[in-house]
């Protein structure tokens, strides 16, 4: 009778969602329609050295559910392969131990994990050995053992592989394994952060099929004192005479190492394109003389011409990390011709947390060929606008920021049967923990196009997509952003240096359209008016707006009088204090609220109750779901799309299929709507519940409280 009635339950629960399904099919028939003609990339593999010198080179690839991998180590001993999420240690690794027996020659794999207890101690085998040789044998000099696993064992012990950046841990030994000895790799071991399950294209398999060219783009002698915590440079560049048009294929960092860290002081690099007739004044000749500059401090009101403003579409993108980017070979981005772009501009941000001295000479080595290829590719970066009014509280173990790109630039821009995307790269600092580029049509929203549960700021590598995800006019994109910042005792704002926060995706993509940028901010009055500040000492909201959104200076609206009462002595300070006490928001004395008056609005946001949950969530939830101020940047000069402000979109959050292994199933199924609200995959649960009751009658009643918790 039990079973039965659990039974009907779950019927009524699937006809109920049967409409709002069908409700749905119109925009899942658009959906598939539009997918039709995207490329999905299967039968890939891929290769990397682990190690710096050639002596550890893994390979791997997919097949249905299992992947497999391919070890060739310089070593007769043993060879260890390992998964961590994010610190890399080997206490908290899922492990294999590989070796080929030296009197049988036998390949053995031995499935085992490491010891939170003991972490210095040998790995512990695991009850089920989920590693299986397909077949090995070793030299003189080398081993080479290929073996599989299942994506996700359902083994606790096991990590199951996702889209999310994973720590690859590496080690080679001397000897075989026996008797738990893993004596000799104590220098030949490793880590290095990858994306297991995206295929990459590679310059061999590039350059090897098709005439390819290369144009180094460099700086020359910029000198980073150590006083200076973060720089950014710019340098205008002119493209070699092709008087036809040709195509980027990829492009790799040229890193200057500081010669005793072998450190590099490049947080990322980009290189625009520049349209030289964007402003009347323009003069052309002026180009040629930058040309032969060796550049200036970018995004200076003072040092940087006014006409460096054009050089906005991103042809290139490096972030520390990367290994530089390569494209499919049906996608090229164009440069050359008559017509084409003749100036690009190379943007350096250099980060120099340990105050050393370095000349640099970095820069990109673009690889292009004249054999044209079926598509003209591009590059636009979508998220949060930089700017003071994006916050992240102190103290917060998980923090969101959104940005939005909405049918404001898609309806304008996109062609009817939409854009492509082929990969992408997030990009955050040093808080970033988890971002995500979401995809939203109809009231609802897609299969994420990229997420990164698990994201390093350290390895901001490009997500290559298996499969491309096609955007429409009208749909959203939305990069969502989630910061920690347990250990920080004051707000962290949006802006350039590493210590400050940015939330920004860089999508390659095709066809080629005329958008550069598509950002989002909170508007300036809602942003104070949401801390209660209303108004400010000789300056009316509209100024303070002006100042935000035209990188105005506030000296052109602030008496002298009122700014010497933030000015303090510098001489002491560190970088941190100098950036914090030269920030916008440390110059803006309130004088509205009385209750706040005479403070400076960042001495009012560092007042606030953030270790209060209640309160933090609610401001995070107010900026999310409330206004926020759209932009379009577009290529051509002879076009101007108007800033917009809209609300968060309203949609139906996607929710990942359950996973299949029985003690993630809630976990999995658990997802957080736009509105905040937690479900639960109903047809799922039913079929568990269907499935145990099958089994075991009496454990619905110890299952149905677990369900009943998620619901409410």
């Amino acid at each position: 009778m039990l079973l039965q009635l659990f039974v009907r339950l779950c019927i009524i629960v699937v006809y109920l969602r049967h409409d709002a399904n069908c409700a749905d099919h119109h925009n899942d028939q658009k959906s598939n329609d539009a997918s039709k003609n995207s490329v999905r990339h299967q039968n890939w593999k891929r290769l990397e050295m682990m190690d710096g010198n050639g002596l550890y080179l893994l390979q791997w690839w997919l097949h249905e559910k299992d992947i497999y991998f391919r070890v060739t180590v310089n070593t007769r001993g043993f060879i260890g392969l390992g998964f961590s999420r994010r610190d890399g240690r080997m206490s908290s690794a899922d492990m294999v131990l590989l070796w080929v027996d030296d009197h049988t020659g036998k390949a053995n794999a031995l499935d085992c994990h490491g010891s939170i207890h003991h972490p210095h101690a040998a790995p512990l085998q695991d009850d089920t050995q989920n590693y299986h040789v397909i077949n090995g044998h070793q030299n003189e000099t080398h081993t080479y053992v290929e073996f599989k696993r299942l994506i996700e064992t359902c083994d606790p012990y096991d990590m199951p592989f996702s889209d999310d950046t994973i720590k690859v841990l590496w080690s080679f030994g001397n000897i075989d394994p026996i008797h738990g000895n893993l004596e000799g790799h104590g220098q030949n071991r490793g880590a290095k952060s990858l994306h297991l399950l995206n295929p990459v294209f590679r310059k061999q398999s590039v350059t090897n099929k098709q005439e390819t060219h290369q144009w180094d783009i460099t700086v020359n002698n910029v000198t980073i004192e150590s006083t200076m915590d973060t720089l950014y440079w710019c340098k205008i560049m002119s493209i070699p005479k092709l008087t036809e048009k040709h195509h980027i294929v990829g492009y790799e960092p040229l890193l200057t190492r500081v010669s005793k860290s072998h450190e590099n002081m490049v947080h990322h690099m980009t290189l625009f394109e520049c349209a030289t007739k964007s402003y009347p004044s323009s003069n052309s000749a002026s180009w040629d003389v930058w040309v032969r500059s060796s550049g200036t401090v970018c995004n200076s009101n003072l040092l940087t011409p006014r006409d460096w403003d054009s050089c906005s579409t991103p042809v290139a993108v490096w972030s520390i990390g990367s290994s530089g980017q390569f494209l499919p070979a049906h996608v090229g981005i164009p440069m050359g011709g008559q017509s084409g772009v003749k100036y690009y501009m190379l943007e350096i941000h250099y980060d120099n947390p340990n105050a050393l001295h370095a000349v640099d000479h970095s820069g990109f080595r673009i690889h292009y060929t004249p054999q044209l290829r079926p598509n003209d590719g591009g590059i636009i970066i979508s998220g949060v606008s930089i700017s003071d009014t994006q916050i992240i509280p102190p103290g917060q173990k998980l923090y969101r920021n959104v940005g939005i790109c909405g049918p404001s630039c898609s309806n304008v821009l996109f062609p009817d049967d939409g854009i492509k995307i082929i990969s992408g790269t997030l990009h955050s600092h040093r808080a970033g923990r988890k971002m995500s580029l979401r995809h939203v049509r109809g009231g609802k929203e897609l299969e994420r196009i990229i997420e990164d549960d698990n994201y390093d700021y350290r390895y901001q590598q490009f997500h290559q997509l298996a499969n491309e995800t096609v955007v429409l006019p009208g749909d959203y994109i939305i990069t969502d952003c989630a910061y920690e910042t347990v250990h920080r005792k004051r707000a962290t704002f949006g802006g350039y240096s590493t210590k400050q926060e940015m939330c920004l995706s860089f999508i390659t993509y095709y066809p080629k359209i005329e958008l550069a940028g598509c950002y989002s901010m909170t508007p300036v009055r809602e942003f104070f008016e949401l801390f209660g500040v209303y108004q400010f000492y000789s300056l009316n909201m509209t100024d303070v707006e002006n100042i935000f959104l035209y990188n105005g200076n506030l000296l052109d609206y602030l008496p002298n009088t009122i700014y010497g009462k933030t000015k303090n002595n510098q001489a002491n300070m560190t970088a941190e204090d100098i950036a914090i006490e030269d920030s916008l928001l440390n110059k803006l004395l309130i004088s509205d609220p009385v209750e706040f008056h005479d403070r400076t609005f960042l001495s009012h946001i560092n007042q606030l109750p953030w270790s209060e949950p209640l309160f933090t969530k609610r401001v995070e939830h107010a900026m999310i779901t409330g206004k926020h101020m759209t932009f379009c940047r577009v290529s051509n000069e002879s076009m101007s799309i108007p800033s917009e402000i809209i609300r968060y979109p309203n949609f139906t959050t996607f929710v990942k299929p359950p996973s299949r292994c029985p003690y993630n199933l809630f976990i999995d199924t658990m997802q957080l709507s736009s509105a905040g609200q937690k479900i639960v995959a109903p047809l799922s649960f039913c079929l568990l519940l269907a499935g145990v009751c099958l089994q075991k009658q009496f454990q619905i009643f110890w299952l149905l409280p677990i369900y009943l918790s998620f619901k409410h």
